[in-house]
Parts: C-alpha cells; sequence; structure tokens
C-alpha cells in the first residue's frame, strides 16, 4: 500500500496511507493550473482522499486530479456530451481498481458534470441527515455516527463535500458503551491508533445519545 505525507498545524508531517491502494502515478508537467479549466467540483473517495474534477470549457472533455503532497495528480479522464457522460477513463494502474470504486467515482463525475450543464453550481455545504447522532473531525476528515433499525447497531460514515456519508466502519454497542467495531472493506487495513481514535469519539456520541434517550 502507498504512503504519502501530509503536512499539519504546526509544521508536522503526517504519514496517511491511500485507499486506493495503488501507487500514485507520477505525469507529465502538465497541471490543473497550466489549462484554461474549470474545477466542477470536489470529493472524497471512502478512505477520505480528495479528488477533484476539472472540465475545458466548449469540449466534451473532463480530467480527474488527486492531490498528492499538495500536487496535482491527474488520474483519470471523463468524455461527454450533453451533460451527460459517454466514457470514464482511468490510466495507468488506476485502470486497476475494482468495479466498485470506479462505478463511486463514476457517480460522482456524472452528478457534476450534469449539474455544470443544467447551470446549477454544486453543492458543497448539504445538511447532513436528521438520523446523524454526531460528529467529530479527525486528520482534517469529518465523521458522522447514525444508529440503524437494530438498537445494538450504529454505522460510522466519512462525510465527504456534498455532505453524502460514505460508511466505514459497523459499531456493535449497549446502551452507548462501544463493545465492538468492524471496518467495511477498503477500510480494514486503517492503522490501530487511527481505529481507536474512532472508537473513543463514536463511543462519546453514542453514549451521550443514549443518556438523552435518542437510541
Amino acid at each position: 500500500m502507498p504512503f504519502f505525507t501530509r503536512s499539519r498545524p504546526g509544521g508536522v508531517d503526517e504519514t496517511i496511507r491511500s485507499d486506493e491502494g495503488r501507487p500514485m502515478m507520477a505525469q507529465p508537467a502538465t497541471q490543473p493550473g497550466t489549462v484554461k479549466s474549470e474545477v466542477l467540483g470536489e470529493w472524497l473517495t471512502d478512505n477520505g482522499n480528495r479528488l477533484t474534477l476539472l472540465a475545458r470549457p466548449g469540449t466534451g472533455y473532463a480530467s480527474v486530479w488527486l492531490s498528492n503532497h499538495g500536487q496535482p495528480v491527474k488520474i483519470g479522464r471523463a468524455l461527454h456530451a450533453g451533460g451527460v457522460v459517454r466514457e470514464v477513463r482511468w490510466e495507468g494502474l488506476w485502470t486497476e481498481q475494482t468495479d466498485a470504486w470506479k462505478s463511486q467515482q463514476r457517480s460522482q463525475i456524472t452528478a457534476l458534470i450534469a449539474a455544470r450543464h443544467a447551470g446549477e453550481p454544486p453543492a458543497l455545504k448539504a445538511e447532513l441527515p436528521p438520523s446523524v447522532l454526531g460528529t467529530f473531525n479527525i486528520d482534517g476528515f469529518r465523521f458522522a455516527v447514525e444508529p440503524t433499525l437494530a438498537p445494538e447497531h450504529a454505522i460510522l460514515s466519512v462525510i465527504n463535500v456534498t455532505g453524502g456519508l460514505a460508511p466505514v466502519a459497523d459499531l456493535l454497542h449497549e446502551n452507548g458503551r462501544i463493545c465492538g467495531l468492524a471496518p467495511r472493506p477498503g477500510w480494514k487495513s486503517t492503522p490501530e491508533d487511527r481505529k481507536r481514535r474512532w472508537r473513543r469519539e463514536s463511543e462519546a456520541i453514542l453514549t451521550q445519545a443514549a443518556t438523552e434517550g435518542r437510541l
């Protein structure tokens, strides 16, 4: 699994794992800032990595970029016409991603291109569902805890830039006290110290909700 470093406040660098599980593909010198493109929107993958969709006005071409060490890396492109995505192509080793991963990213691309064609700006700060019991931030990413129909089961999700929830783990609890945390596929390799922080923050939200009768 590849790692990359992200600077945090205070000048401290943090090494984090890429969810895509593939090496960062080196690209030619062309970057988003060197072509006349417009940003259609941004979103987070299931593991919190940020992707950006750029489009060249007046063409049926858009490109997908990933931030690596603060530098944009092109990982894919989309061909579209009339606001409808015709094809999405991934570059280099990114073609080896799972069908589920490709489908998730295509859905984001499709929505952004359709919204742009309709003249609608992407909703970057959508309200969270009323079912969310609480949220917390870790390493620059925002997480939410939701209950389910089963009283002893809750879901931990990462919140993307459009307010969507992408499940990262299942939580088993007894009146808010967590008995087990099971990461979803794609998150099983999350470092133990980070999972402990997930558990601690989630338990605080669940126990408060239980005290207030919201479970």
